[in-house]
């Protein structure tokens, strides 16, 4: 495989594989490649290279000066080494002689570049890719990669606007929908679904919404494994059109945080014709996901008011707030209130900014109108 010319590609890749190495490259062959690749670039001025150096904790000067000086080797051959997942190169070369799939790498490139020919016709060569794991330590299998999150970073600079349909061909192929990796701390959360659901590159591309249904429909649990529920995750990270997806693939809305984020306005009223004792009864309700942050059983009201901002709920927020609600609570995760939240999704792909700027004057007002009086 031959370096990519620059002047023909929009991004930096540090994926591609030494063309010496045959079909099976060791690990440290291909980082060594790879490390000289990212010294090019440096030296052409490619500007995603300041880009990895801070997003990998790398850089210790501002942008221009990174593109002014020249990059080691040794800083060089620690970017590559974080960009697949390695602690650093130590942590590499106690690993070098690990053998890299070509096959599975060449897949890779098709699933995220959007390129369908090219991938049926790796699945229909070698049948196993569809199961198959990245020899990297993130161990993403290829449906993993349709949701852009966890992965080498110079693979989730855009989605492609087909990745539905990429997503379709490796389920239709045998990929496990309900697949766990070892991106972040590994585990429930780390389906497809719930990588997909926090992820920023399919929602702004506009391939998030479609990618939950058809991940859903080719058999991932719409409320995933272990206790680790996508819709908390889609209700965090304030995807208000994935979580919508959720619901109607069959994820339970099983309390008023749930229905208030999702904009189910009868379901809320419902809820909190009941007790804050009994609204704070549902498991989904206690924490965010089993291993999150506590929810304060008192403020069931505030953190359906929270969520329901950031998901640009009109209707939902205007009834909570005539239910007299303390608006300087904050959720636990984001620590922040129901302003606050509605500001930061102001700014965020939500996608319905007219609600937005709804949501963000009710709260406006209210806030002003308890601080006056």
């Amino acid at each position: 495989m031959s370096p990519r010319n620059f002047s023909s590609q929009p991004h930096l890749v540090l994926t591609d594989l030494p063309p010496s190495g045959g079909q099976r490259p060791s690990l440290l062959e291909t980082l060594r490649y790879q490390a000289q690749v990212l010294i090019r670039a440096q030296n052409d001025g490619h500007p995603d290279v300041p880009v990895l150096l801070s997003g990998h904790g790398l850089a210790w000067a501002p942008g221009e000066e990174i593109r002014e000086s020249s990059l080691s080797l040794e800083r060089a051959h620690a970017l590559v080494a974080k960009e697949h997942g390695f602690k650093d190169w130590d942590e590499v070369l106690r690993n070098g002689s690990l053998a890299i799939d070509a096959r599975f790498e060449a897949a890779v490139e098709a699933v995220v570049h959007g390129e369908l020919g090219a991938l049926q016709r790796l699945l229909n060569e070698a049948p196993y890719l569809a199961h198959a794991r990245s020899s990297y330590p993130h161990h993403s299998t290829l449906l993993h990669h349709c949701s852009a999150n966890g992965i080498e970073h110079t693979r989730q600079w855009q989605s492609p606007a087909n990745a539905a349909d990429i997503a379709r061909a490796l389920l239709a192929a045998g990929a496990d929908p309900d697949a766990t990796c070892d991106v972040y701390k590994g585990g429930g959360s780390t389906t497809p679904l719930c990588l997909l659901v926090s992820s920023g590159p399919p929602a702004v591309a506009g391939v998030q919404d479609d990618l939950v249904e058809v991940l859903c429909k080719g058999g991932a649990d719409p409320d995933g494994v272990d206790g680790y529920r996508p819709l908390w995750t889609a209700i965090i990270f304030c995807y208000a059109g994935a979580a919508e997806r959720l619901v109607a693939c069959g994820a339970s809305v099983d309390n008023v945080i749930f229905a208030a984020a999702t904009g189910n306005l009868h379901l809320v009223k419902s809820y909190v014709t009941a007790s804050r004792e009994q609204m704070a009864m549902a498991p989904g309700a206690q924490r965010i996901g089993p291993d999150g942050p506590a929810l304060e059983p008192d403020h069931m009201l505030e953190y359906a008011l929270i969520y329901a901002s950031g998901h640009a709920r009109v209707a939902v927020v205007e009834f909570l707030l005539s239910q007299g609600p303390d608006l300087t609570v904050k959720e636990p995760w984001w620590d922040a209130t129901a302003l606050g939240i509605a500001r930061y999704d102001g700014s965020n792909v939500n996608g319905r900014p007219d609600d937005l700027q709804a949501t963000i004057k009710l709260l406006e007002a209210a806030v002003a109108g308890r601080t006056t009086r």
